[in-house]
């Protein structure tokens, strides 16, 4: 039993009968190969600041694809002025100060049919400076337009919002902008992010862990030990109020992949009564806010990450060698369908 009160791994519950069966049947028309075509397709490096007529490229493969879908698809611009961000080259950690940013968001929406509420998936679609950029995180855009493709059919009571974010390496500028769009409009029930989740091993100690997370996540620390450190689970990290988003991903994972496929973690800063202190005490919490949804949490929106832990598995991270052919493509279909499934539940699937 894990020692900190609320990191344990909540229950699951499998999808009720009717809602598994249309699971099962999602399953099987996302397609690796067309996830992997996208990744292929998709020009990078690709980047607003160094490597914008890639971007503008993809901006409009992305829009395309999710237009050819059926979905009410833009890109939306944003704009930043006199703002604290990172580098994206060198040292990432690096705080620099931008004077004036110009991205843009393509978002696509299925309206509901009765409600103004939303779920959203997203993940960011630019890429460092110096990297092709494959699991990071061009796999994850792919897994959005073959998720725009497969959920075009079906019908939902509440909306459906995918969106390929931009200016995460710098500093979550695209999903900032995003989140004060969508609370403008809608209120947002749960929201998915995808980041760093392509890649698996079944090599015992293919996955590594950030010092001190024992100390908080002692029963999934114990499961990975017990599975020798092999590097072959998704991990789903969320804040309180997204658990049952975050339960229902992981119950269509273990359902289409496997009991190993999923490891919940609690986001340590949102943990009852310490949360504070461990940002002091376990300096490994500060990898649990590395993406975008980082904005969607300080909005008080139940929100996760889904990832395959990034440079604590991948080595080519953040270097010229994140290349499609290291990818695992049917995890990322089955990581579609499980979220698919989780969408469904929240908006509403009109059976």
């Amino acid at each position: 039993m894990n020692i900190v009160p609320g990191s344990g791994e909540p229950k699951l519950h499998p999808f009720d009968p009717q809602l598994q069966a249309w699971v099962d049947a999602t399953a099987r028309e996302f397609s690796p190969e067309r996830i992997r075509k996208v990744v292929e397709v998709l020009p990078t490096p690709r980047n607003r600041l160094h490597a914008p007529k890639a971007m503008l490229l993809a901006d409009e493969l992305i829009l395309q694809d999710f237009c050819d879908a059926g979905w009410q698809a833009e890109i939306r611009p944003f704009a930043f002025s006199n703002v604290s961000g990172y580098l994206d080259y060198g040292d990432f950690s690096k705080g620099v100060p931008y004077d004036h940013l110009e991205g843009a968001n393509v978002v696509a929406v299925k309206p509901g049919v009765e409600s103004s509420q939303a779920v959203v998936v997203f993940g960011h679609h630019d890429t460092i400076r110096d990297s092709p950029g494959a699991n990071d995180n061009t796999a994850s855009v792919a897994v959005l337009v073959e998720m725009g493709r497969v959920l075009a059919s079906s019908r939902f009571r509440r909306t459906i919002i995918l969106a390929a974010t931009d200016m995460e390496e710098i500093g979550f500028f695209g999903s900032m902008a995003l989140v004060e769009a969508l609370r403008e409009r809608r209120e947002v029930l749960g929201a998915v992010n995808f980041e760093t989740m392509a890649y698996t091993s079944s090599l015992p100690n293919s996955q590594t862990l950030p010092p001190g997370i024992e100390l908080i996540y002692n029963d999934q620390v114990r499961r990975i030990r017990e599975n020798q450190f092999k590097g072959d689970f998704t991990a789903l990290i969320y804040n309180g109020r997204a658990a049952p988003l975050a339960t229902a991903i992981a119950a269509g994972l273990v359902h289409l992949v496997g009991d190993h496929a999923a490891l919940l973690l609690r986001d340590p800063n949102d943990l009852p009564w310490i949360g504070g202190l461990l940002r002091r005490a376990v300096p490994a919490v500060r990898n649990f806010a590395r993406s975008d949804h980082v904005p969607f949490w300080k909005a008080g929106i139940p929100a996760l990450m889904v990832t395959d832990t990034a440079n604590f598995r991948y080595t080519p991270y953040h270097t010229l060698k994140d290349t499609p052919e290291k990818l695992d493509y049917s995890r990322l279909a089955a990581i579609g369908a499980a979220t698919a499934g989780a969408i469904a539940q929240f908006a509403g699937l009109i059976l």
